[in-house]
């Protein structure tokens, strides 16, 4: 994981990658597949890379909601996962977004180390989950995930 310049999100997001890339049952429907955006091979919809072959996971959106108390900055940071599957009905989709939540939900420090300076304040908490089908597209399933990550102000640091 990175220790230079990073932010509350890209530490977040780092942590949530390297646990799910040694997960095993992440590993045993997407093997290491996680993503920080949409893969993309040669302007298609699916891609076309042997390494990006759905299923694979992807983070969506992220925000973050910041307040400082104390001697810490702190953050609500919620970020939305997605699962991108080809196959013919929707159990890959949901049994690997499954599988995420399993991993993530309730998780809280030491169990989700993030880059220094920062850590997580609350248990990752999952929320709404739902799916994307579209005639048209790789079937996508995704869940919302919301936490608190904080870091000490400049002159607490040690």
């Amino acid at each position: 994981m990175p220790t230079a310049a990073t932010t509350p999100e890209l530490a977040l997001r780092d942590a949530i990658r390297t646990l799910l890339r040694t997960d095993a049952g992440f590993v045993a429907l997407a093997k290491k597949r996680i993503y920080d955006e949409v893969p993309v091979g040669s302007g298609n919809a699916i891609p076309k890379p042997a390494d990006v072959t759905p299923p694979y996971a992807y983070f969506g959106p992220m925000r973050r909601t910041g307040y400082e108390i104390g001697c810490e900055e702190s953050w609500t940071i919620q970020a939305r996962l997605f699962v991108v599957s080809t196959a013919y009905d929707r159990d890959q989709g949901w049994l690997l977004a499954d599988a995420m939540v399993r991993a993530l939900n309730q998780l809280e420090q030491p169990d989700l180390p993030l880059a220094e300076p920062f850590s997580l304040r609350t248990p990752i908490v999952v929320g709404q989950a739902g799916d994307v089908i579209d005639p048209l597209q790789a079937k996508s399933v995704f869940f919302d995930l919301t936490t608190t990550i904080s870091r000490p102000l400049p002159d607490q640091e040690d």
